[in-house]
């Protein structure tokens, strides 16, 4: 429907709708992890032994990014994505490219967070793994909305 020369776009589609759920699954995991990092690591429900073990990923030198843990990156990217990918940010145009740039990033550190637990720390976090998953699926949908669906107008 157009009205006077303005454009509703439809903001929500399934699509960008676990784009929203997933970002606040990061947000609950990224809270998770941070509250682990400043507590103690015995919080994680994570094996402590053999290769997976989240205690020794969690408190390993590559746990710091900038001297801030990366559980705290995590949970501020995850807080970032939740107000980007809510149903408000949806219906922002101009955040369509910081979007997609957002998750280009978000997956680069995604990458180098996992080659550091496999070929410098030699240990596995689930629940790091848990986070690289939902990630990567964000990812995925913020790629396939961006280019499937330029513009998803409502009755025009």
């Amino acid at each position: 429907m157009e009205i006077i020369g303005i454009r509703k776009y439809k903001a929500m589609t399934p699509i960008r709708t676990a784009c929203f759920v997933l970002s606040l699954m990061g947000a609950a995991v990224g809270t998770y992890l941070t509250a682990a990092h400043f507590t103690s690591t015995s919080i994680l429900a994570c094996p402590s032994s053999g290769i997976i073990n989240c205690a020794r990923v969690t408190t390993s030198p590559q746990s710091y990014f900038l001297n801030i843990p990366v559980a705290v990156w995590g949970l501020i990217f995850f807080l970032y994505l939740s107000v980007i990918n809510s149903p408000w940010g949806f219906k922002q145009e101009n955040l369509k490219v910081p979007r997609l740039g957002s998750m280009f990033l978000g997956v680069a550190f995604v990458l180098w967070l996992l080659s550091a637990e496999l070929l410098i720390i030699n240990s596995i976090c689930l629940w790091c793994s848990v986070v690289h998953v939902i990630t990567i699926s964000i990812f995925a949908l913020v790629v396939y909305d961006y280019f499937a669906s330029p513009a998803m107008h409502v009755g025009g």
